[in-house]
């Protein structure tokens, strides 16, 4: 088995493969984990694009190794809807992939009528950062963000 960490964004997920697995079945595999489709993913290691007919073996990975994925931007204009998942009151928010966290903290404020200040949104169990773009989460479509009430001491 190889363990890849797929790097490239905020969130580094870890993926196990066998020797005769192909860079497809991993992409397969990332898909299945982030939500973003095949054809926009490009696996790198050192400075090299793997090809997805190659198959893990071929390219003499040890156990621990790191692959850089980056992925193919979606029109500037396509709105996806992301779910946001609070307490049981789920409701889908419409963002573009280039919006920042910022913008979908604001819109989940305006929905649920929950001050900024007091809640904040994780994908993956790692909290998203404001200045960051939804993308550096794999928000696409269909994706799912938790809102996290922050519990003020008294």
């Amino acid at each position: 088995m190889v363990l890849f960490k797929i790097a490239g964004a905020q969130i580094v997920p870890e993926i196990d493969m066998y020797p005769n697995e192909t860079i497809f079945d991993l992409k397969d595999k990332i898909e299945e984990k982030l939500g973003v489709g095949i054809h926009r993913q490009a696996l790198w290691y050192q400075n090299t694009k793997l090809k997805d007919e190659a198959r893990i073996r071929d390219y003499g990975f040890r156990y621990d190794t790191t692959l850089i994925l980056t992925v193919t931007p979606l029109p500037p204009d396509l709105k996806l809807h992301v779910l946001v998942k609070f307490n049981g009151s789920n409701g889908y928010v419409r963002v573009r992939e280039m919006d920042k966290v910022s913008d979908l903290r604001r819109k989940v404020e305006k929905y649920w009528a929950i001050p900024q200040q007091l809640f904040t949104l994780r994908r993956f169990k790692v909290e998203m950062k404001d200045s960051y773009p939804l993308s550096a989460y794999y928000v696409t479509d269909d994706s799912d963000v938790e809102l996290a009430m922050l519990l003020q001491p008294r």
